[in-house]
């Protein structure tokens, strides 16, 4: 199974979950997957979840002490397992919180499993909806996650795939891109990001990783830092970045707002937006008798 097919198949099991708010239910979710989710306080740190069965049913044991948008992941990913079976299994060594939230060395089994938790978490139609017309931007993403009970890593990458302008999200870790969704605005524009790769000089990203600027800033900055060769009658991109120092990452959102296109360019589409003339048909349209003096 590719990630194509694991997103449809998300979609197609939230859909007859019968999900319609947010944040969505995950006993809901859990028990479209013949699931119940129990919640212990007595794992460590390094341990996340697991599924057992018991009888017919499957038991998601959660960590009840970790961050409640780590939880909710967590169990989504769970689901996930179930739901994809037996597509996509635990292999290998158990893994712990850190691994799950590190994408260096994680089996292409966990990474479907995370698309499908994502999709779950942050359904396609409501989020979509909800990106609709506002401002790309840090804050926009923050207020989604909040929104949804998200992190900011699930939700900055469902909002760059779902965003009406072209707008990347970008995830490195320790020092290298690991990850990257695009909205389909961008992919028109051939605007591709290379994976595992280190984090281009110049670039917001890498001033922050370089400690020689806060944990969270914003630039515009030449097209060719990001995308090499550039973007035709792009020159400028707007890039914001914040510093996850607990994981050693670093999230992107890059994107080309409207005031960056060239002058000439801007001057067109305002040309070709102003109403046209009503075409004269030889009878003169006179105010009416109310309006008259």
């Amino acid at each position: 199974m590719d990630e194509f097919q694991t997103i449809l198949k998300a979609r197609q099991f939230v859909r007859n979950s019968g999900v319609t708010a947010v944040p969505v239910e995950l006993e809901r979710l859990a028990a479209a997957a013949n699931a119940k989710i129990k919640f212990v306080h007595d794992l460590s740190d390094d341990e996340p979840g697991l599924t057992t069965q018991h009888k017919d049913k499957h038991i998601i044991i959660m960590n009840g002490n970790h961050r409640e948008e780590r939880q909710r992941f967590t169990v989504l990913h769970e689901i996930a397992h179930i739901v994809l079976e037996p597509l996509s299994q635990h292999h290998g060594p158990k893994l712990t919180t850190g691994d799950l939230l590190r994408y260096g060395c994680r089996p292409q089994e966990e990474m479907l499993c995370d698309v499908f938790a994502a999709e779950c978490l942050l359904p396609y139609d409501l989020f979509s909806k909800d990106v609709g017309d506002i401002d790309i931007s840090l804050d926009t993403v923050k207020t989604l996650a909040d929104r949804y009970k998200a992190s900011l890593t699930a939700t900055g990458s469902r909002y760059a795939v779902s965003a009406p302008e072209p707008c990347a999200f970008v995830l490195s870790e320790d020092g290298h891109i690991r990850y990257v969704s695009r909205s389909k605005f961008l992919n028109e524009l051939k605007g591709w990001i290379d994976f595992n790769v280190p984090v281009p000089k110049g670039s917001v990203a890498h001033r922050l990783i370089q400690g020689t600027s806060t944990t969270e800033d914003y630039d515009e900055l030449p097209t060719d830092v990001w995308f090499n060769g550039g973007i035709k009658n792009r020159l400028l991109l707007a890039e914001e970045a914040i510093l996850l120092r607990e994981w050693n990452q670093c999230l992107s959102l890059i994107w080309f707002d409207e005031s960056m296109k060239p002058a000439h360019e801007r001057r067109h589409e305002e040309e070709d937006d102003e109403p046209l003339l009503k075409e004269l048909d030889g009878a003169l349209s006179w105010p009416s008798k109310s309006r008259r003096r």
